[in-house]
Parts: C-alpha cells; sequence; structure tokens
C-alpha cells in the first residue's frame, strides 16, 4: 500500500511547521549533515542497554518488553532522521525472533516525531497488516499526536489515547467482566 500524493503533501507539510517550530524553541535551526561539531542533542543515537549514551544526551532511547503475544517499544526521546532506522531495526528485530500478533508503540515519552519518524511507522503498519498482524501507538504526546492528526494518519494507523497508569483494553467499552 502506498501513501498517496496528497498524504505525502501533508506530511511533510506538516513536518516543515514543526521544524520550524523547534528551531524558533532551541534558538536556531537544524544542523546540516557533515557540520564538524553537532550541538548535544543531535550527537548519540542508542539505546539504553548501549553504554555510550552515558557520556552526552540520549536521542532516542527503544526498551523492548513482551507480554504474551504482545511486544511493547517504549519509545524515549526524538524520532527523526537520525534515529528512524534505530526504530526499524528494532522492529524488525521483534517480528523476526518472536513474530507477535501485536506491536505497541508507547510513544508517551516521544517529544517528537518528524516525516522519517512517521513514515517507519507507516512501514511497520503495513508489515504487520501484510502478515495479518497489529500495530498499535498508544499514548501519543499532544506534539506527535498533532503530527499525526495533520499529516491525516490517524485515519489509517491504529492510535490509543490513555493515561499512564493504564494499560490498553481487552475489553469493549462498556461491557462489565
Amino acid at each position: 500500500m502506498i501513501i498517496g500524493h496528497q498524504m505525502a503533501t501533508r506530511v511533510l507539510d506538516a513536518v516543515s511547521a514543526v521544524n520550524r517550530l523547534r528551531g524558533q524553541a532551541r534558538g536556531s535551526a537544524r544542523p546540516c549533515p557533515g557540520d564538524p561539531d553537532p550541538p548535544p542533542w543531535r550527537r548519540f543515537v542508542t539505546s539504553p542497554d548501549q553504554p555510550d549514551h552515558a557520556s552526552g544526551p540520549l536521542m532516542l532511547a527503544i526498551t523492548v518488553r513482551r507480554d504474551g503475544s504482545t511486544t511493547e517499544l517504549h519509545l524515549h526521546g526524538e524520532l527523526d532522521i537520525a534515529t528512524a532506522e534505530e526504530l526499524r531495526w528494532h522492529i524488525s528485530e521483534v517480528i523476526t525472533a518472536h513474530d507477535p500478533d501485536r506491536i505497541l508503540l508507547d510513544l508517551s515519552e516521544l517529544s517528537f516525531a518528524d516525516s522519517t519518524g512517521l513514515s517507519v511507522m507507516v512501514w511497520a503498519h503495513q508489515l504487520m497488516s501484510g502478515r495479518g498482524r497489529q500495530l498499535r501507538l498508544w499514548r501519543p504526546q499532544s506534539r506527535v499526536l498533532r503530527i499525526l492528526n495533520i499529516s491525516g494518519l490517524h485515519r489509517r494507523l491504529h492510535i490509543i489515547p490513555g493515561c499512564p497508569a493504564v494499560r490498553p483494553s481487552r475489553r469493549r467499552p462498556g461491557r462489565r467482566a
């Protein structure tokens, strides 16, 4: 399934707007590739189990937890062009090793996602759907949810809003146990 031109245009427009806001918030635009000394917030792409994140700020931490046929990937940090392949690798490894019925991306601590990050979510959704499985985006922060809404992906991807203390219920709303 390919995202149409109109959908891709919306994603790019949304990401451009967010990047402008990020640049204003930091007081400068994002660094160009090849800059000799990247700012500290762009320096490391690691997972919590890799030791080199202790020497600088963490861009994206991915924690994997299995619960029966569901695998949860908890994302902490920013999902952008520098970190998207890290998430893609983790999702591929989870599918190869465990073939879960459901992948739950916990976005409660994901502070930012750009078009590259969104493309990984779409890729994972297509991969899981093609296998007859499910991808769920759980508790996205308002910034990330706004990007999903502006891009129109909220209509394609299954998003579960919720409070931090509550796991997604397997019961249907309105039914009693």
